[in-house]
């Protein structure tokens, strides 16, 4: 029998609050087949398990616990439906044209989700693009990952971002480096996803830092958290999303979802734990417009599990209509999750940096 401490050494990111949604259905790592993950062998010893019925701090259903800073946290605390729009800054110095096709959305976008060096690949700084888009005056949620920094260098880009008036954190573990395209850089993980959203939360409510030191100023943020649907088994996975909630996240914003059924339970299971009366469950829908990049997810990205049926349709259609035909797909599917129980808004993934795939989803949504 496996104890946590040697779990923690066999994981490749040290997580304390383990499994991450990096885990395969065979049980495998995403670092490499060679690893299985030994959180499953140990659920009994995690420290994020809850009770049956566990007891709720104050939360969104018992008042405006936060200051409404923003058109975002308005709308949630309203619980209107949210659409976001996911973004991987450039590997480059100019943002400009990346606003303006952002820009171009619309009103029908509440905020853009900038990604923290996604895959272990160095882009633009999260902070930097949101503060960009922030002067452009668009709302962005800066994504905070514990992959490359220590706690030390995690609290300052929070203040930064208190700062700069950054209204949202999306706070995640990140992907390990062996992932990316430096495989030879040195991972932090000081901390994995649940530490940071507990150090956010004192930060914002209580004005210390992890130290004990007091600050002036408190930083006003939303803290956000990810989930992961689809990674197995999903009772835990749905179960460790509410955990966030209870650790201080105010929202859970999912990977991409193409399996309806699989996510529905997944939002049933986090609705029973009593977690979506104390948080939004923001969806995530992966804009997929052509055959290729379907496979790519299947092969890729753990879980993702995007539908034979649907790959299929796309390899019989013809080359000119498959973009077309791809986006009413989409735009039934995102119909049916936005009518689920639960569900308080979407976060589009444009696939290759096809930004004007999300307009023409969003036209398809309306009409």
């Amino acid at each position: 029998m496996l104890s946590l401490d040697q779990a923690q050494a066999i994981c490749p990111k040290h997580m304390l609050n383990g499994p991450c949604g990096g885990v395969r259905d065979d049980g495998s790592c995403e670092v490499g087949p060679h690893i299985t993950c030994p959180y499953p062998l140990i659920l009994d010893q995690l420290p994020w398990r809850l009770p049956p019925s566990p007891q709720w701090g104050e939360g969104w259903g018992e008042g405006d616990r936060l200051p409404q800073v923003s058109r975002l946290a308005s709308k949630l605390a309203r619980n209107e439906f949210v659409t976001l729009a996911e973004l991987w800054a450039p590997a480059n110095t100019n943002l400009n044209d990346t606003i303006r096709r952002y820009q171009a959305l619309g009103p029908k976008v509440d905020a853009v989700n900038i990604a923290d060096s996604p895959l272990a690949q160095p882009f633009m700084s999260s902070l930097a693009a949101c503060a960009a888009f922030k002067q452009a005056g668009m709302e962005a949620i800066m994504n905070l990952a514990c992959k490359d920094r220590s706690r030390i260098a995690l609290q300052a880009e929070l203040m930064g971002a208190g700062a700069l008036g950054i209204n949202a954190v999306l706070c995640i573990t990140g992907d390990h480096p062996l992932l990316g395209d430096h495989k030879h850089a040195k991972p932090v993980y000081d901390l994995d996803s649940f530490g940071l959203i507990r150090l956010a939360k004192r930060l914002r409510d209580e004005g210390r830092f992890d130290s004990g030191r007091t600050v002036e100023g408190k930083p006003t943020y939303l803290i956000g958290a990810a989930g992961s649907p689809f990674t197995r088994p999903v009772e835990v996975q749905a179960e460790r999303a509410a955990a966030k909630v209870f650790a201080g996240a105010d929202f859970i914003a999912t990977q991409a979802v193409f399996d309806f059924d699989r996510f529905a339970e997944f939002a049933q299971r986090m609705a029973d734990f009593g977690a979506l009366e104390h948080s939004r469950l923001i969806a995530g829908i992966g804009v997929v417009t052509k055959h290729e990049q379907a496979h790519w997810l299947n092969t890729n990205v753990p879980g993702a599990n995007v539908s034979p049926q649907f790959i299929e349709m796309l390899a019989r259609e013809q080359p000119q209509a498959r973009r077309a035909t791809a986006l009413r797909w989409t735009a039934e599917f995102t119909s049916r999750m936005r009518e689920l129980l639960g569900v308080s808004g979407i976060l589009l993934y444009a696939m290759d940096h096809d930004v004007e795939s999300l307009g023409e989803l969003l036209e398809l949504i309306e009409s």
